[in-house]
């Protein structure tokens, strides 16, 4: 059952309102995850849970804060779980988690949850990072609007071919290359396009997606280069995660 930890009970009534570790097969680090009442959100709560408000978010909407808040509490508590002092994580010029030196980490926010996937940083540092990302379903109306951005049409008949609803196929995919986004920026330090990558195969029973980089994206990072993207469905949402290589 998911439920706060002690050292949270006093306040997470007020705005955590439930919490818990969760399995990602092939992983061996930590991902926590945090509930969170947006409508329960003021300033204050940045020094109930003793995170610290980044200037640039002073005038950001209450729920972007909330939601940063959710992340940096996950984040806190992965840190906490692998036997580390928690750390500042600072937010970068592209919203990017900026993680301390001892750790890889990735973030997602979805809805009223934060999730955080860590692991302490191997040596030599791998050159794709962690990813995770979840999301909910995408209905067709959004999916045409999305699809142009997001899949090419090879893309699009190969999850027609492999997955009996359509509306998952394409969500799974869409969420899968926010994941592999995530894990790839560090090495990349850039944005570039969700079309500068193409799924190569699926592998229904795994759960597994293969994708392939159709450009350069970095001097090491070459056209080619082929990434796997882990995912699983869970409540109507999916949950994809890149595993560091």
């Amino acid at each position: 059952m998911s439920k706060p930890l002690p050292s949270e009970l006093s306040v997470s009534l007020d705005f955590i309102t439930a919490s818990k570790f969760v399995a990602l097969s092939g992983f061996g680090g930590i991902c926590y995850h945090c509930c969170f009442n947006t409508a329960r959100y003021n300033d204050a709560q940045f020094s109930n849970y003793n995170v610290a408000l980044p200037a640039t978010l002073i005038n950001a909407a209450n729920s972007r804060k909330a939601e940063f808040l959710a992340g940096r509490i996950a984040a806190r508590h992965a840190f906490i779980q692998l036997g580390l002092t928690p750390a500042i994580v600072d937010i970068g010029a592209r919203r990017e988690p900026q993680w301390p030196t001892t750790v890889l980490g990735s973030i997602s926010h979805h809805g009223h949850s934060a999730f955080c996937m860590m692991m302490p940083r191997p040596s030599p540092t791998p050159l794709i990072s962690l990813g995770i990302d979840v999301e909910s379903i995408v209905l067709a109306n959004d999916r045409d609007l999305l699809s142009p951005s997001i899949v090419s049409q090879e893309e699009l008949e190969l999850i027609s071919a492999s997955f009996v609803n359509m509306e998952f196929g394409f969500t799974v995919i869409f969420s899968a290359k926010e994941a592999l986004f995530k894990a790839l920026h560090p090495a990349v330090g850039r944005y570039f396009d969700f079309l500068d990558v193409k799924m190569s195969a699926i592998h229904i029973d795994r759960c597994e997606l293969e994708f392939r980089l159709l450009t350069d994206l970095s001097v090491q990072l070459l056209k080619g280069h082929t990434v796997t993207v882990h995912w699983r469905n869970e409540a109507n949402t999916v949950i994809s995660w890149v595993l560091p290589s």
